[in-house]
């Protein structure tokens, strides 16, 4: 054989080893990039998957519309509503309650006005002291349990609630009170010197 027709042979059996050698590489870095792009929609799917359970909560109502696209559309929809229960607090009335009513102020006799007032107005057992723990300027109603006085607002301005009682050195009852059984506690203080 000559040399011209051993390079021939040579140059295609070259050419034929590398275009059989591409054809390889080319396989191979579509099977890498397919490969790649699965794993990355099941990661966005993971991630999608997580932040939806990241968003639930127990006290709105949520829909979550999703699609994810491989070689066909897949659509989820997911409807998750969660309830809170209701924990109303349930009014309780004072008109059958032992009340006391509490002077913080320089106005003789407004507890005793008070008093009358409140038993016209329905409320049974009213009774009457005076606050020795200060001036106050805003009437504040201390009852024993949450739900309790708001009856009571409405005759005085601005009258603020609290559960509790006011601290047992800080009133004096009238001769003759006794403090047994009161729940509501009555501080009148100087935006309700004035009994209408």
């Amino acid at each position: 054989m000559d040399r011209k027709t051993m390079l021939k042979i040579f140059g295609e059996a070259f050419l034929r080893s590398f275009v059989v050698l591409m054809g390889v590489v080319i396989i191979g870095f579509a099977a890498f990039f397919i490969i790649r792009v699965n794993s990355d929609k099941k990661q966005v799917a993971e991630n999608t998957s997580e932040a939806i359970t990241e968003q639930i909560t127990t006290t709105e109502e949520i829909t979550t519309t999703e699609e994810i696209t491989t070689t066909e559309e897949i659509t989820t929809t997911e409807e998750i509503t969660t309830e809170e229960p209701t924990t109303e607090i349930q009014e309780i009335p004072s008109t059958d309650k032992k009340i006391i009513v509490l002077n913080s102020t320089s106005v003789s006799g407004l507890a005793r006005r008070w008093a009358n007032k409140l038993n016209g107005a329905g409320f049974a057992t009213v009774v009457t002291g005076n606050y020795t723990g200060g001036s106050v300027s805003q009437t504040t109603i201390y009852v024993s349990e949450e739900g309790m006085g708001n009856d009571l607002t409405g005759y005085f301005t601005d009258a603020v609630i609290q559960v509790g009682t006011p601290d047992s050195g800080s009133f004096v009852p009238s001769a003759g009170v006794s403090i047994d059984g009161v729940e509501v506690y009555i501080v009148i203080g100087s935006n309700d010197t004035i009994v209408q």
